[in-house]
């Protein structure tokens, strides 16, 4: 006879308890709001190196920020301009000045740490006031910003 059961939490004595999910570990993070954190792994225990990066983010995030929100910012003005010509309706037009006013406009929504295409890579990911229909995800590669990236809410 089989018996399926879930795996014990991993526990770590920086970023606490981390309980297993589909094919990550999950816990959750603040370095600037909360985020659910996401990290790769195996079935039991978070990746060492998606451990180590969550470790490290909090203390990186406010040099990141720059990035994250020209790279925001960049995927508003469309937005604007579209409402600005009548071609988006129903959508919220929050007032977005500069990069910097980005942040009243955005919720956090998770961090995930994971190899993508051979390199481990952090997305940390926002829902934003002016796109309901997405969530983006600034990424970073050896916390070098590698691009803004949309999905589809709830993915």
């Amino acid at each position: 006879m089989f018996r399926l059961f879930k795996p014990e939490p991993f526990r770590d004595g920086q970023r606490g308890e981390f309980r297993r999910s589909g094919c990550y570990s999950k816990g959750s993070l603040a370095p600037c709001g909360t985020y659910r954190l996401v990290l790769a792994g195996s079935r039991e225990a978070p990746g060492p190196m998606a451990l180590e990066l969550a470790k490290e983010l909090p203390d990186r995030f406010k040099s990141l920020m720059p990035k994250i929100q020209t790279g925001l910012f960049g995927h508003y003005v469309p937005y604007k301009e579209a409402a600005d010509a009548g071609e988006r309706t129903g959508s919220p037009r929050p007032s977005v000045a500069s990069p910097e006013a980005v942040w009243p406009h955005v919720t956090h929504a998770h961090v995930l740490a994971e190899p993508l295409e051979g390199v481990m890579t952090v997305e940390i990911a926002f829902r934003l006031a002016w796109d309901v229909e997405h969530t983006v995800g600034a990424r970073f590669q050896n916390w070098q910003f590698v691009d803004l990236n949309g999905s589809v809410r709830g993915q």
